[in-house]
C-alpha cells in the first residue's frame, strides 16, 4: 500500500488537472481573443 504522503500527492495532482490549470494558464498568457489576421482574413482576399 502507498504511503499517505504519496497518496496525497497523487490526489492533489489529479485535482489540479481537473481544475484546468493548463487551460487557464494558456488563457492568461496567450489570451482568448483571436488575432486581427484570423478575424479579418476573408476581407483581405477581396
Amino acid at each position: 500500500m502507498a504511503s499517505p504522503a504519496k497518496q496525497t500527492g497523487l490526489i492533489r495532482k489529479r485535482k489540479k488537472t481537473k481544475m484546468g490549470n493548463k487551460r487557464k494558464a494558456k488563457l492568461r498568457n496567450q489570451g482568448s481573443t483571436k488575432s486581427e489576421t484570423e478575424l479579418f482574413a476573408d476581407e483581405q482576399g477581396k
